[in-house]
């Protein structure tokens, strides 16, 4: 009888004690929900910046144990207070960039702990409304805030609001095309900006955070591509196209644009090594960038003919690609002595290039037939060593100026 009334009081005690702990949780959800809802009164009606911050803190100690217990870790209530006191700690902390105290809520773990909680309180019928209000109110004064800021060509700042309501509307599963498009708008124009006054570096920073908000923008990945190329950070370029790409891999565009530019910064490189005597220290490492800025080039537009074999645009920059590293093979070749023993290996690697740049720019022609590109043919295909081929494009060149 002891035995069984000992666990008969054991079992009860449990009972007891984890009854209470559920209830002290509940409790301090409710107490999170009181506290919570007084931030908007000093924040918004009395302006006390200081005192919205200390009911977000005190609001955020009921919580966190809330959120820790079986009890109420996975309740609906919980989750949506949970979001709404720590996006107001995410915005506030961005008032006090020098507060340690509110700079540890400037993280991706916060920011993802938000979108959860949304997520979860959104799923139930219960809250669904309660999230869908408190999103758009806020959605709402950014874009007000957003569309004040770019009418006074406040591009940064626009940039910032719209791309804010953008995010919190995907916090709940929507895509809004129409703040999607103010944001990259936005960006653009402040870009503009920062570029015209010189403001590279910059530039290049905003475009670094653009990106986070707008990872598969492919606007913005070949802006900060043209950046980093700008201050010859080759590596950040690299990293810019390579999110761009994963996002976009049958975008023919982005590859022909990457290839365009990698051609154009390879083509400068260049003239800087032609302008070098060749005993110079710095020769073999600019040799080496230059070859690797017309491989890029390459690899990036036969990516974009590989998803259309017909893209003129590409096929114009690659075949320019080849016309230009089979011109500076043969006249390296005529600076050779007739009995080096590496002129023939040359001349035939620069009749080689020059073969290759006539099947691109053949499709750029069919596209686009005119004299010049007809020229061009007729000079590529006598340099190839196909006559035959060559005198073809003379006469549609002279039939094409007619």
């Amino acid at each position: 009888m002891k035995l069984t009334f000992l666990k008969v009081s054991t079992f009860a005690l449990t009972l007891v004690l984890s009854t209470n702990m559920t209830i002290a949780q509940k409790s301090n959800v409710v107490s999170a929900a009181v506290e919570y809802g007084n931030f908007d009164k000093a924040l918004m009606f009395q302006q006390d910046a200081e005192a919205a911050k200390r009911i977000l803190l005190k609001s955020k100690s009921y919580i966190d144990p809330a959120m820790e217990h079986d009890a109420t870790k996975d309740d609906a209530k919980a989750h949506y207070y949970n979001a709404v006191i720590h996006f107001g700690l995410i915005m506030m902390s961005g008032m006090e960039p020098d507060n340690p105290e509110m700079q540890q809520f400037q993280n991706e773990e916060t920011r993802e702990m938000v979108e959860k909680s949304f997520k979860i309180a959104h799923k139930d019928k219960k809250f669904k409304r309660d999230v869908d209000d408190f999103i758009n109110k806020w959605v709402g004064l950014l874009n007000s805030q957003a569309l004040a800021a770019f009418e006074a060509n406040e591009f940064k700042l626009a940039f910032a609001a719209f791309a804010g309501a953008y995010s919190m509307k995907q916090m709940i599963d929507v895509e809004d095309e129409d703040l999607l498009t103010n944001s990259i708008v936005s960006a653009k124009n402040a870009l503009a900006v920062m570029k015209k006054d010189g403001e590279t570096e910059e530039a290049l920073a905003f475009v670094e955070a653009a990106f986070e908000v707008l990872p598969d923008n492919v606007d913005m990945a070949i802006e900060g591509v043209n950046l980093a190329l700008a201050i010859k950070d080759y590596d950040k370029a690299d990293t810019f196209f390579d999110a761009a790409a994963k996002a976009n891999s049958e975008d023919k565009t982005l590859f022909a644009s990457m290839g365009r530019i990698y051609l154009t910064n390879a083509d400068e490189k260049k003239k800087e090594l032609l302008a070098m005597d060749i005993y110079n220290p710095e020769y073999a490492l600019v040799s080496e960038k230059v070859t690797a800025l017309y491989g890029k080039s390459e690899k990036y537009l036969l990516r974009a003919m590989e998803i259309d074999p017909k893209y003129a645009d590409a096929a114009y920059d690659l075949g320019v690609l080849y016309l230009g590293q089979g011109e500076t093979l043969k006249e390296r070749v005529k600076t050779m002595d007739y009995d080096d023993p590496n002129r023939d290996k040359l001349e035939k690697e620069s009749e080689d290039l020059y073969a290759k740049a006539a099947g691109p720019l053949e499709i750029y022609f069919d596209a686009e037939p005119n004299a010049d590109v007809a020229r061009v043919l007729f000079q590529v295909y006598y340099n190839a060593g196909n006559t035959e081929k060559a005198m073809e494009f003379k006469r549609k060149a002279e039939e094409l100026s007619n």
